[in-house]
């Protein structure tokens, strides 16, 4: 691959207006097309195949008129009086007539409105009618009366009450900004009157809103690290341009794909984040490459040889963090399968520029590559201290400095990476995880607001409420556990209408149910909310004891399942668990179930393709557990930082966002594996060389035969000294791109942006930098051991070139030779 990607970065320098042209007409015809085709993102994360999903599908085939309450834009308008005063008052009732006239004469798609109204006077009717109602069908009255109880708008003391409302659109994500708006004139009313009026529900989120600002921010700090690594404002404006060029044919290939796919608006956000990050930084790895090849090259030959040496590095990294990427479609979540596709799509067209676009821009500007000099900064002289200044590479560096601290004490640095990696990585043993819900909004959000004031007046599990139900097309007739309810039916019967025990049967199954729910620990109250039309399926309204974000509450979820097979098992009916909160305990914890697995996969993916490029075996492996307590102590600080709050960071502390900890995974462990490739191939580079002059000329009086460094030793110390500086560079400019994700509105791709730059912090600098060569210094030549026979199995992956760099420099010699004896013929 070496060969070819050396011949592709020749030709592209020869025919650099060619490569240009067709790269900015690709932008240009992407763009076009987007512009043509594109259709608008959904704010909805499509979700499938999951047992509460399963049961909603379930309910809207049994309920068609009742739509489907997942997706349903229901809207909670909750009202608090003053302390020590009641919504009852006559200024506080007027107060919140207000706001119910004006939502009701100014919202055109209002519906769902059973329990819409001023709570004072619509909670005790709509109490006494469900008690009316129900012990009319001949149930007791003290079941009647509590379920009447569960269902009421205004609380014990009088000082909380709330209505509730649908939006007639097709799902919570339509509901336009006009919606918004009249309710949020409606609480101005309200408030303006002296009551405290917020309002949350599904039909109330804030709309899904990106800035672009982070880009921005993320490219301006890369540039100026740039500067700092090339000490030139030409060289730093290159990879920034090939990145932009990339990511914007990656966004925009995006955006045409609407037209064929549904696709979440944070999608692209996800993919220009990573895709920057990359795109920038292979680039730089290449024009550094570039950099250190023309000091023995020809312009042309130092692009070739930089494409086919760092490039090579490139594709293998590239392939490592598209691989994670895609590999996201094993979770079987679709929008997270799409996102994991879309970035990797991203990354792909970053490596293609990389490869192309690079050389072809060395071609035009040649020798002027690095103009526009910055004095002091990278190594270039000082005009005031000119005689001063050594050439950079007699100079010590950072890098060289810190390689050979390493070297002096392996084991204390060992230590320390291990034990401040592994003391930050115990906070993920009390990690929470959730979908984002009106109880785990920004304290300073009225759909927080409401949520607290609704666990305050009725209990926190009335922002968690299950919907179970009940399918008794298979109903066991002559089920033992029904048969005390269907004779007590057909008891009540007159004797001249006996009772059809199907029919019996099947309304047993629902009142049979409703007990065995009643019993569940955690379960407040189960109440039957709803009978179909054809008298088959029923719904069950479940009210936990527990909050949405609390984890007891996903007990009570899994307890209401094993309850449900029960019940299946005792009266034959089908029982399914269904709602927002069941929806959203279901995705989180298939997440959670299939986080090991995808682990699994990446990391040993890892250690086989790191096998077969190092031909090590401890390599590997350091790499793969380096990569362990790196992502542990990222998920760590982040649940320190985002879950428990620490030192107040934060406005919201909150449990995180369910999706996080396995994208995290996926795009660190990519980006870690570029660090380990890009570093330790230098290592091994100058190791294969040292070995080969070694066995070339055992006995000889080298200064390598005289030194008191043994060959692993040495390799390390020069490999790390040559491409620390740009390792360094790549990862700063990676955390600068993801830590401005923070800027962003949304919670979680704030929790994003930080935890993937403090993830590549700690790979970078704690592991690549620090454990790894301090592990070489102490296995010494076990570092490059590998046994006979795994070495004949595992392929060989030459990407740092090393057959290619022979060819040159045996071609080199053969031209300097051919040319020394042209010299004698004509002396």
């Amino acid at each position: 691959m070496a060969k070819f990607l050396f011949k592709l970065g020749r030709w592209s320098f020869h025919h650099k207006w060619i490569v240009i042209v067709l790269w900015l007409s690709a932008l240009a015809g992407v763009a076009g097309a987007a512009a043509a085709f594109q259709k608008p993102f959904s704010n909805e994360f499509s979700i499938g195949g999951t047992p509460s999903i399963d049961a909603t599908y379930t309910l809207v085939e049994k309920f068609p008129d009742g739509g489907n309450p997942v997706n349903a834009a229901g809207v909670n308008v909750v009202f608090a009086a003053p302390e020590g005063q009641t919504l009852a008052e006559p200024q506080n009732f007027a107060a919140v007539d207000r706001v119910v006239g004006h939502i009701e004469d100014n919202l055109p798609d209002l519906t769902g409105t059973e329990r819409f109204g001023n709570p004072v006077e619509v909670s005790p009717a709509l109490q006494e009618g469900v008690v009316a109602q129900m012990t009319e069908q001949g149930l007791p009255e003290e079941t009647a009366r509590a379920d009447a109880e569960n269902l009421k708008m205004l609380s014990d003391d009088g000082r909380i009450g709330y209505t509730t409302f649908t939006i007639d659109v097709d799902s919570s994500m339509d509901v336009t900004d006009e919606h918004r708006r009249t309710v949020n004139d409606a609480m101005d009313l309200g408030r303006d009157a002296g009551i405290e009026v917020e309002a949350g529900g599904a039909g109330f989120g804030d709309p899904i809103a990106i800035k672009t600002s982070s880009e921005i921010i993320g490219l301006v700090i890369a540039f100026v690290v740039l500067i700092v690594t090339f000490g030139s404002m030409v060289a730093a404006g290159l990879p920034v341009l090939t990145a932009v060029i990339g990511v914007g044919i990656g966004a925009l290939t995006i955006m045409i794909a609407t037209a064929f796919v549904e696709l979440n608006n944070i999608t692209p956000v996800l993919a220009v984040m990573i895709g920057l990050a990359v795109g920038i930084d292979y680039a730089l790895f290449i024009l550094s490459r570039y950099r250190v090849e023309r000091e023995r090259m020809a312009a042309d030959e130092a692009a070739g040889m930089a494409v086919g040496t760092a490039g090579s590095a490139v594709v293998f990294a590239g392939a490592t963090v598209i691989i994670a990427l895609a590999a996201l479609a094993i979770v079987n979540i679709e929008f997270l399968t799409a996102m994991g596709l879309s970035a990797a799509f991203t990354v792909f067209v970053a490596v293609l520029v990389a490869l192309t676009f690079i050389p072809a821009l060395l071609g035009v500007l040649g020798d002027r590559t690095f103009a526009g000099r910055v004095p002091g900064v990278a190594g270039n002289r000082r005009r005031k201290h000119v005689r001063e200044e050594r050439p950079r590479s007699q100079k010590p560096t950072i890098g060289n400095r810190w390689i050979h601290f390493v070297r002096r004490a392996p084991g204390l640095v060992m230590a320390v990476v291990v034990l401040s990696l592994g003391a930050m990585s115990y906070p993920v043993l009390n990690m929470e995880l959730s979908l984002p819900s009106d109880s785990t909004s920004n304290l300073d959000t009225t759909q927080r607001k409401s949520a607290d004031l609704m666990a305050e007046g009725f209990g926190e599990g009335v922002n968690a409420p299950f919907l179970v139900i009940v399918d008794a097309d298979d109903v066991d007739v002559d089920a033992p556990a029904l048969q005390p309810l269907v004779l007590a039916q057909e008891s009540m019967a007159a004797e001249d209408a006996p009772v059809d025990r199907r029919e019996a049967a099947v309304t047993s199954s629902f009142l049979y149910t409703v007990g065995q729910l009643k019993n569940v620990g955690g379960v407040k109250h189960a109440q039957l909310i709803g009978i179909n039309v054809d008298t088959n399926a029923a719904q069950i309204l479940v009210t936990p004891q527990t909050g949405p974000d609390d984890q007891y509450t996903s007990q009570v979820s899994h307890a209401l399942r094993e309850q449900g097979t029960q019940i299946a098992d005792a009266t034959g009916a089908e029982i399914g668990l269904t709602g927002l909160t069941a929806v959203q305990m279901d995705i989180t914890e298939r997440l959670s179930g299939a986080m090991p697995i995808y682990l699994a996969i990446v990391v040993g993916l890892a250690i086989f393709l790191l096998l077969g490029v190092f031909r090590s075996v401890m390599v590997p492996v350091v790499a793969g557990l380096g990569f362990l307590l790196s992502v542990g102590a990222a998920f760590g600080v982040t649940v320190l930082v985002w879950q428990e709050g620490l030192w107040d960071l934060v406005n919201t502390p909150s449990p995180l966002i369910s999706f996080m900890p396995i994208f995290l995974i996926g795009v660190t462990f990519g980006l870690a594996m570029d660090y380990q490739v890009f570093l330790v191939t230098r290592i091994r580079e100058h190791y294969i060389a040292l070995r080969v002059k070694e066995r070339a000329n055992p006995d000889s009086d080298t200064p390598r035969a005289m030194s008191k460094l043994d060959a692993v030793e040495e390799s390390t110390i020069i490999g790390f000294t040559r491409g620390a500086r740009v390792v360094t560079a790549a990862a700063l400019i990676m955390i600068a791109v993801f830590v401005a994700f923070i800027d962003q509105p949304l919670p979680f791709i704030q929790i994003f942006g930080f935890a993937l730059g403090v993830g590549v912090f700690f790979d970078a600098f704690f592991i690549r930098m620090a454990l790894v060569p301090a592990t070489m210094f102490l296995m010494g030549n076990a570092t490059w051991w590998i046994p006979r026979w795994l070495n004949l199995l595992i392929p060989r992956m030459d990407i740092e070139g090393t057959a290619l760099e022979k060819e040159w420099e045996a071609r080199h010699a053969a031209e300097e030779e051919h040319r020394k004896q042209m010299g004698t013929v004509a002396s």
